[in-house]
């Protein structure tokens, strides 16, 4: 069996054992960073040389709870700073891993005062520095943003426990600590 085919099979366990958001996520992390210990995603057939987003597996029946899960690998050259994007994944969870290069994730929450006249704020929390072989997960209604590194190419994986493409999902504004809704209308995807 391929690293892939074993990553695959190892995330189809983690959604067949049961409907904790946290387990999953856990497990999938875990297999993603056994996947980059052996050279994955780059060995993989499906990932291109060109920048870009490509689709590595579909599956349409299990996920949490079921919705079908991805995963997606990214080949993406430096990227300037730009302004912090946060957004959710309504109910799904996502987790990210980086094979090679770097990104940022910052965790942002509602900040509420004890005055329930004033509207909460939305701040940063945490911030995730991962490097080569790392891999983070962001819960089902967790909020956060994403910064690639400024200095490198980065490859690295996306591994969503439903199809987005149909999810509503939350873009914030943390200047006004606003919200709107989004779905997307599908995810761009390449093949090599």
């Amino acid at each position: 069996m391929s690293t892939e085919e074993t990553l695959i099979a190892d995330v189809e366990a983690a959604f067949a054992a049961g409907e904790d958001a946290r387990l999953q996520a856990q497990a999938i992390a875990d297999a993603m960073r056994t996947a980059f210990a052996e050279g994955w995603p780059e060995t993989s057939e499906k990932m291109g040389s060109d920048d870009g987003t490509y689709l590595i597996h579909a599956n349409d029946e299990l996920g949490h709870p079921n919705g079908g899960f991805r995963i997606y690998a990214y080949r993406q050259p430096q990227q300037p700073e730009s302004p912090q994007s946060p957004h959710d994944h309504g109910p799904c969870f996502v987790v990210y891993g980086v094979a090679r290069g770097g990104n940022v994730h910052t965790r942002w929450a509602w900040q509420y005062s004890d005055d329930t006249t004033q509207a909460p704020e939305l701040t940063p929390m945490q911030t995730v520095d991962q490097g080569p072989g790392e891999a983070a997960y962001f819960l089902p209604g967790e909020i956060h943003s994403t910064q690639g590194s400024r200095t490198e190419e980065t490859v690295y994986v996306r591994i969503t426990s439903q199809s987005l493409e149909e999810v509503w999902r939350h873009r914030y504004n943390p200047a006004h600590h606003s919200s709107r809704a989004f779905k997307a209308s599908g995810s761009p995807t390449r093949t090599s």
